[in-house]
């Protein structure tokens, strides 16, 4: 497993970034330079980008359960996680079985793991599966950046990241992430969490998700940033970093 170190200036905490499904570190090339008084630690995530597997295909437990090994590795005690899209759905559940070891969770476009699946979720999830067992790759990568951004230069980083991830590493991550999706009734000490969304990102969708997690959590809140997608780290990111870098400087300094 690959993960960038950028080490700050000073000591005030360690950030750990997880990318989406079909994702690399790169998709946080706008955070790289920001928040200088923090270590960043930019994660390629088992089975995508520059960490690929030798066996198997990854899921969402073992990108869990690295999250464990990156605090081991780079020897840190307490952290704070960014998660965007499906890289939110590991970090939220790490938060929920180790609320010691996070100051604080960013979810970024996440379509949450602590909740209620219904059959009408279910049976569209289902039915993506077929569609995405079926139709061509390269199509289905040009229909999913069109989707995440109206950035051209964002839009072609991501295309090209889904086109080589591949078909089965992107179906296993989606399928091994929503059978892990469950219920639960709350987060041990409720550490704060910011829950960013693109303002054109399945609107409807994503706030009842995340006032969800709200009701869970009344240290979690939400933020909306116009005019994006699902990319608002990339469509956006003077606004995104000010917002994100905000709330890090709050959990930090309380």
């Amino acid at each position: 497993m690959v993960v960038y170190h950028r080490p700050g200036n000073a000591s005030k905490g360690h950030i750990i970034f997880y990318h989406g499904a079909c994702g690399r570190s790169q998709m946080w090339a706008h955070q790289y330079d920001a928040f200088d008084e923090f270590d960043l630690y930019f994660v390629n995530v088992r089975g995508q980008g520059e960490s690929p597997m030798k066996v198997g295909l990854p899921d969402l437990e073992g990108a869990v359960q690295d999250v464990d090994a990156i605090l081991s590795y780079f020897q840190l005690d307490k952290v704070i996680l960014v998660g965007h899209s499906w890289g939110g759905n590991p970090l939220q559940e790490y938060t929920y079985r180790h609320p010691e070891r996070v100051l604080a969770l960013v979810m970024v476009d996440s379509w949450g793991q602590h909740r209620y699946l219904s059959d009408k979720e279910r049976n569209r999830i289902k039915y993506s599966s077929l569609m995405y067992k079926t139709i061509p790759w390269k199509l289905i990568a040009d229909k999913n950046s069109k989707m995440c951004t109206d950035n051209p230069i964002t839009r072609e980083l991501v295309k090209t990241a889904i086109i080589e991830t591949g078909r089965d590493v992107f179906l296993n991550l989606g399928i091994t992430g929503f059978l892990a999706v469950h219920e639960i009734e709350g987060y041990h000490g409720n550490p704060p969490m910011l829950l960013v969304r693109g303002e054109n990102d399945f609107p409807k969708h994503l706030k009842m998700i995340y006032d969800g997690i709200i009701a869970l959590n009344p240290n979690a809140r939400q933020v909306t940033i116009s005019d994006s997608k699902h990319q608002p780290m990339n469509d956006h990111p003077k606004e995104f970093n000010q917002i994100i870098g905000e709330f890090f400087e709050e959990v930090v300094d309380p």
